[in-house]
C-alpha cells in the first residue's frame, strides 16, 4: 500500500513539475521522448537485476508493438498538455482513464454493465463534461485535446495489455512497449522539428525532475499491485490527480474554478463507486 501510494503522489507531482520544464524552453514532444529512452533504461536494469528473461514470442512482440505506440500517445498527451493548459485540468481530465476503460470493456463484451457500475460510469463522464464545458471557452484546445487522447490511449493499452499479453509478465511487456515508444517519440519530434531542450537551469531540472518521477513511479505501481492487488492499488491510485492539484498551487499559486472542481469531484466519485462495486462483486 506505501508503494502504491508513493507512485500516485510521484506521478501526481510529475505533471506538476513538467510546469518547469516548459519554462525552461523545453515542449512536451522532446520531454516525452526523453522519458522514453529513460524508462527503458530503467527496465532493463531492473529486469536483468530480477532476473526476468527479456525475451518473447514474436506473436508477443507484434501485439507489444501495437501497444507500444499508444504507450507513446499516453506519454506525450499527459505531459504535453500542461503546456498549454493549467496543471489541475491536466490531471483531472486525464484520471478519467479508468471509467474509459469499463466503457471499452463493456463494449468488447457486448455486456450492460450492473446498474451500480452504469450509474459510475455515467457518473464519471458527467463529470467529465462538466469540466469540458467549463474549460473549452478559457483553455487552450490543444492541450484538451492531447490530454483526452492520452486517456483514451492508456484506457485502450490496460484493456490490450490484459486481453492480449496478460500471459507476459508485466515489466517485460512494459519494457517492449517502452522501446517502441522510445523509438516513434524521437522520430516523431525530428520528423516534425519539435526538439526543443531546456535553456536553463530550471528547465533542466523539470525534464529530469519529471523523469526521475515517472521512472520510478511506474515500476513501483506493478511491484505493488502483485503484492495487494489491482483493485486495491487503483483505490489507492485515486490520489494522484489530488497531488496535482495541490502541487500546482502550492509551486505556481494555480486555481481550478468552480466547475472545474465539481466535475472532477464527480469523475473521482465515479471511480470510487465503480472500485467499490468491483471489490463488493468480487467479495
Amino acid at each position: 500500500m506505501a508503494l502504491v501510494l508513493l507512485s500516485a503522489v510521484g506521478l501526481g507531482l510529475a505533471i506538476a513539475v513538467a510546469r518547469y520544464a516548459y519554462e525552461g524552453g523545453a515542449n512536451g514532444l522532446t520531454i516525452a521522448a526523453a522519458r522514453s529512452f529513460a524508462l527503458v533504461a530503467a527496465l532493463f536494469v531492473y529486469c536483468r537485476a530480477t532476473g526476468r528473461s527479456l525475451r518473447l514470442h514474436p506473436v508477443d512482440c507484434r501485439r507489444c508493438a501495437g501497444l507500444g505506440l499508444l504507450m507513446g500517445l499516453g506519454f506525450y498527451g499527459n505531459i504535453g498538455a500542461v503546456e498549454y493548459i493549467s496543471i489541475g485540468l491536466t490531471a483531472l481530465i486525464f484520471f478519467t482513464f479508468p471509467p474509459l476503460i469499463g466503457l471499452i470493456q463493456a463494449m468488447l463484451d457486448r455486456a450492460w454493465p450492473a446498474p451500480a457500475r452504469a450509474a459510475a460510469l455515467a457518473m464519471a463522464f458527467a463529470g467529465l463534461a462538466t469540466m469540458l464545458n467549463a474549460s473549452l471557452g478559457a483553455s487552450d484546445p490543444r492541450g484538451v485535446a492531447l490530454v483526452l487522447g492520452a486517456a483514451v490511449a492508456v484506457a485502450l493499452n490496460s484493456v490490450g495489455v490484459v486481453r492480449w499479453v496478460g500471459h507476459v509478465n508485466p515489466l517485460v511487456a512494459m519494457f517492449h512497449m517502452a522501446v517502441v515508444a522510445a523509438v516513434a517519440l524521437p522520430t516523431l519530434a525530428l520528423a516534425t522539428g519539435s526538439v526543443q531542450l531546456p535553456v536553463s537551469g530550471i528547465g533542466w531540472a523539470g525534464m529530469f525532475g519529471v523523469i526521475a518521477l515517472q521512472c520510478a513511479s511506474l515500476p513501483l505501481y506493478f511491484v505493488a499491485i502483485a503484492r495487494i492487488g489491482a483493485l486495491k492499488g487503483a483505490m489507492l491510485s485515486n490520489v494522484q490527480p489530488v497531488t496535482s492539484i495541490v502541487a500546482a498551487r502550492v509551486l505556481f499559486g494555480e486555481l481550478l474554478g468552480a466547475a472545474q472542481l465539481a466535475g472532477g469531484a464527480m469523475v473521482l466519485a465515479g471511480i470510487m463507486l465503480m472500485q467499490w462495486h468491483d471489490a463488493r462483486s468480487r467479495h
